[in-house]
């Protein structure tokens, strides 16, 4: 499941986000001020895990916490969520 499009989401935008990251155990919380909207989402992921001193040999995914949806790795994430949005880190697994 992916991510849509939030319906005032706009490309040329400059501003930055501030994101409230919690990882999936809730043992790790860290906010995240000055996200760039148009930094990938798989690459923020792993900035977070890294911060939160995750292991690094695990891919790690966003999750939205206000709609439960997983963000698209290969996508802005300033398309995907609001300013001051609250995601949770959690390893991405395949299942099949």
């Amino acid at each position: 499941m992916t991510a849509q499009t939030r319906p005032d989401s706009d490309a040329s935008s400059t501003a930055t986000l501030c994101i409230e990251a919690t990882d999936v155990t809730g043992t790790h919380s860290v906010r995240v001020s000055e996200v760039e909207p148009n930094v990938p989402a798989g690459v923020l992921a792993a900035a977070i895990a890294a911060r939160m001193s995750l292991p690094d040999n695990v891919p790690w995914a966003l999750r939205d916490d206000a709609t439960s949806v997983f963000l698209d790795d290969q996508r802005a994430v300033g398309d995907q969520i609001r300013p001051e949005a609250r995601v949770t880190v959690t390893p991405r697994t395949h299942l099949g």
